[in-house]
């Protein structure tokens, strides 16, 4: 990878989520609807997360992103494709965490784009048994979005869909999955909305007069994903 290649793909991105769908969903900050920042604002930012999401080798980076120059527009849509499912996952997983029937027309976009990505498939031996793996077009510029696609199809159709959670700070709406033993998980990093929350929690006691009582509760401030 040469220095500008390894210049794009050097913005770092947070992985809490337990599996990659998630962390896909969450490459948007803050809440949709409201005050919201974008993660992927360019192709190269979706190369730079894929690399990072272990999606794809460094060398398989730079060759898409020497791929981007010369077909730009491919580029393009298929960032545009990459906003279309992160959304429509989105939308699945919160309404599962919810209690909601995902809308048709989100599961239509992710069976879509699983279509895509189960091309190729075949079965190799491991030392363990066998496995999936896939054949990918090294000339494909959407190449990242079929393991996504997968991720999130192993996940709805396995019993880790019962941790599904969503950030509790009114203004992240990040997904993770809890595994924690009590199943108690309740932010996406407690070194984000979990300690501003401790410190609003704290400055709310400050704040009350001795012998008062404290309101129940209290809004959360803004986490990682804002």
């Amino acid at each position: 990878m040469d220095k500008q290649d390894h210049q794009a793909t050097q913005r770092r991105f947070e992985f809490i989520g337990g599996q990659v769908c998630l962390d896909f969903a969450n490459t948007v900050g803050g809440i949709r609807g409201g005050p919201a920042q974008e993660a992927l604002t360019s192709y190269a930012d979706l190369v730079a997360w894929s690399l990072q999401a272990g999606l794809l080798s460094e060398e398989e980076a730079a060759r898409l992103l020497h791929l981007e120059q010369r077909a730009a527009g491919e580029a393009a849509a298929v960032l545009e494709r990459a906003y279309t499912l992160r959304e429509a996952l989105y939308s699945i997983f919160t309404a599962l965490v919810y209690g909601s029937a995902p809308a048709p027309d989100d599961l239509d976009q992710l069976n879509g784009e699983l279509e895509r990505g189960m091309a190729g498939a075949h079965i190799i031996a491991t030392a363990d048994g066998f496995a999936w793996n896939w054949r990918r077009d090294e000339q494909a510029l959407d190449q990242m979005l079929g393991p996504v696609a997968r991720s999130a199809a192993h996940l709805l159709t396995s019993e880790e869909r019962s941790r599904l959670r969503q950030c509790a700070s009114p203004t992240c709406g990040w997904l993770f999955l809890d595994n924690t033993k009590n199943h108690r998980r309740q932010w996406c990093t407690m070194t984000g909305c979990g300690n501003k929350a401790r410190v609003q929690r704290h400055r709310q006691r400050r704040r009350t007069p001795q012998g008062a009582s404290s309101p129940k509760g209290g809004a959360a401030a803004a986490g990682p994903g804002s």
